[in-house]
């Protein structure tokens, strides 16, 4: 199709206009900053990252909310003409706060919310922390408002997290993304049987089966730990060489495109 008719596969890129030209090399450097507080090594073994001053683990989460629907537009195609879609548009929102370890010793935690409000966030920083307890946790973030707000700042510093907030507009460098990605993609291509019932069903049972599915699909999507980790594997793992050479000499740098 390519050669024969010059066509084109996928769906169309978008590259929004506020972004920043140099957004990596923003990233880059407010990740050096936060890392040569620390003297870290990476364990080529078991793929997790210690604190050699308190010989706890250093844990990297990536911590995004995405309101899940039953449907999604990421669906690839062949093209010469407009296509057809035919997909079900129900409109059945859950609001899914998700984070998601870099590493294999980080435990993993998806909670649904009732809004986004910096106390009811802060209350999920509290139940990461119980799930994970031991060392600092350092936490990708966006920009969203609630998420600069003046508590979660004081929450996080209680709780030993550490916040890196990311470039503005860039979405491609938060893990998490890459999982909420692959959960629409599967909600969308739940049972006709279940899509087909929907109607039948009240608001609160529909709801149900959607965060059953999500749930699901999250800890499908998180159990391989290196399956999203563009950021770990070409910005963590190389920062914590330079900072840090004689305790990981051995650690090997192999870049992910």
């Amino acid at each position: 199709m390519r050669q024969k008719f010059n066509a084109k596969f996928g769906k169309p890129y978008t590259h929004d206009y506020r972004r920043s030209s140099y957004y990596q090399q923003s990233f880059h450097l407010k990740l050096y900053h936060k890392l040569k507080k620390y003297k870290l090594k990476y364990d080529c073994n078991s793929g997790n990252i210690i604190n050699l001053e308190t010989n706890e683990p250093f844990l990297f989460f990536s911590f995004d909310e995405s309101s899940q629907q039953l449907y999604a537009n990421n669906i690839k195609t062949w093209s010469l003409k407009k296509p057809q879609m035919v997909k079900n548009t129900e409109k059945i929102k859950s609001n899914a706060a998700g984070f998601y370890s870099l590493t294999p010793e980080g435990n993993d935690y998806l909670e649904f919310l009732e809004n986004s409000k910096a106390i009811t966030i802060a209350n999920s920083f509290k139940n990461l922390r119980e799930l994970n307890p031991k060392g600092v946790i350092l936490l990708l973030i966006d920009n969203f408002p609630s998420h600069k707000a003046h508590i979660i700042k004081n929450i996080a510093k209680e709780l030993n997290i550490d916040l890196l907030y990311l470039p503005t507009y860039s979405p491609q460098l938060q893990p998490e993304e890459k999982v909420w990605y692959m959960i629409k993609r599967f909600l969308s291509q739940i049972k006709i049987d279940i899509i087909a019932n929907l109607k039948k069903l009240s608001k609160d049972e529909t709801e149900e089966i959607l965060k059953k599915n999500i749930i699901k699909s999250f800890y499908k999507e998180v159990k391989s730990k290196n399956k999203w980790n563009k950021v770990l594997n070409n910005y963590i793992k190389p920062l914590i060489k330079l900072l840090n050479p004689e305790s990981n000499k051995n650690l090997k740098i192999q870049k992910i495109s």
